[in-house]
């Protein structure tokens, strides 16, 4: 079958989704991918199976409910939850639907509570998922065993320094063994720093499939003096991104399925995301390793993908040209809503030791650099809504239409990989002229595409 039967064949049915992905796994290796897969019903219908209920999913940070009976509502792919610290202090994450019907328990997006209960017919939850009301049990449940109806648990939940992730799958790794290598960049990051979460995450529908943007946050940089340029013009954004501070680019590939770009700033003087001094000295640098404490020193933008939809920039950025930058940290997640749509959940957080004042002008720089009205996002959304609209024609179909990561392959291309660096992964110099930070999102994409639903 040719590449355009296959992609044809897969629009119409899901039992084309394993012989597209034949198509894709040979054109992977030369650094295509089949556009059609951004735009695709049955590939958004196997993904909700392969990749969300097979993998760890980013649910929140611990946070955001602080204290006894604080909840958010959160999602593992489309499956709704109740992300809730319960009575003991421990972090839950319960299936958000009643025993009896299946109606959402918690409707409320936030709150503090004691209980869930449901407002079809009452039935009444703890929050860590005991039934313990049911409206005229003696009458018409007698038979019931209430230790038997609690709310489902997410099969697995795990936190890593404050960053809790969940899995549907009860078989998948450790939290640990699934970021591996990871570990080693995240660390400068949540480890490092304290962080909080400051105010609720912004969230806004998108037409862009969300592969797109956790493609782009694994490392791609090519993108940025042509996507970004008014707002770099302006003298909006990073010191590096606007040319005050020179800058090597390192693109980490690989590092256990899981992409990172470090922009690192080569001086005697600290520079750490631009936080200011009074704010490193609350830092510990004791959590690190010699080699993670000078990288993090050097660091000026720094950004990635933690697979399958997780991404983070740590930029010292600033919402106006007159206003002094600060280092801000956000965290992103691309929820799938549909073939070709999603939803962006924007986190902005802040060192927990930092000044009121300071943690005010982070949440104003991430709102204006990286939110629903960011000068950078509202860039890259005009141009990923193209991507999709594009990825669901039949004239891409008719064409069997591809995108190409090819950039740096070639022996006249700037990029050199690093035998020297001190963290794991595959590392390149001129990282921005290299797109295998991009396959290395896709690879992951496929590996996990070819395991059948458990």
């Amino acid at each position: 079958m040719s590449n355009n039967e296959a992609r044809r064949t897969a629009n119409r049915s899901p039992e084309g989704i394993e012989t597209l992905m034949e198509t894709v796994g040979e054109q992977l290796e030369d650094g295509q991918l089949p556009v059609s897969v951004l735009h695709n019903e049955a590939v958004y219908e196997a993904e909700r199976r392969r990749i969300f209920g097979q993998n760890w999913v980013f649910i929140g940070h611990e946070t955001e409910i602080p204290e006894p009976g604080d909840y958010r509502q959160r999602y593992i792919g489309t499956d709704p939850f109740i992300f809730v610290r319960d009575e003991d202090g421990d972090v839950q994450v319960l299936f958000n639907s009643c025993r009896h019907r299946g109606s959402k328990v918690c409707r409320s997006e936030k709150g503090n509570s004691s209980h869930f209960r449901c407002p079809y017919h009452g039935w009444t939850y703890t929050t860590s998922g005991e039934l313990v009301g049911v409206p005229q049990q003696r009458n018409a449940y007698q038979h019931l065993d209430t230790d038997e109806h609690g709310l489902h648990e997410a099969p697995r939940v795990e936190s890593y320094h404050g960053l809790v992730f969940a899995a549907l799958d009860p078989d998948v790794p450790s939290l640990e063994a699934y970021l591996g290598d990871a570990t080693w960049y995240l660390d400068m990051y949540v480890k490092f720093i304290d962080m909080e979460v400051i105010g609720d995450p912004h969230r806004w529908e998108v037409e862009t499939d969300w592969k797109t943007p956790a493609e782009n946050f694994a490392g791609d940089n090519y993108h940025i003096p042509m996507g970004h340029k008014s707002a770099i013009d302006a003298g909006i954004g990073s010191d590096t991104a606007t040319g005050e501070k020179q800058s090597d680019l390192y693109a980490i590939a690989d590092a256990s399925g899981h992409s990172f770009s470090l922009y690192q700033i080569e001086s005697d003087d600290p520079n750490f995301w631009g936080h200011p001094p009074e704010v490193v000295d609350g830092f510990h640098p004791e959590r690190l390793s010699e080699d993670q404490y000078e990288v993090a020193r050097k660091s000026g933008v720094t950004l990635g993908t933690i697979f399958p939809n997780l991404s983070f920039i740590h930029l010292g950025g600033t919402n106006a040209p007159e206003k002094e930058s600060v280092g801000t940290f956000v965290l992103r997640q691309w929820q799938p809503k549909g073939p070709g749509q999603m939803e962006v959940w924007n986190w902005i957080l802040a060192p927990e030791n930092a000044s009121e004042e300071y943690k005010e002008r982070v949440y104003e720089s991430g709102m204006g650099t990286f939110s629903a009205s960011g000068n950078f996002e509202v860039d890259d959304i005009a141009i990923w809504n193209g991507i999709t609209e594009a990825a669901g024609s039949v004239f891409a179909e008719q064409q069997a239409a591809t995108t190409n990561f090819t950039m740096g392959r070639f022996g006249d291309a700037a990029p050199e990989r690093v035998p020297d660096w001190p963290g794991p992964g595959e590392t390149y110099v001129h990282g921005g002229l290299t797109d295998e930070n991009q396959l290395t999102f896709y690879r992951s994409w496929y590996d996990a595409m070819q395991e059948e639903p458990r």
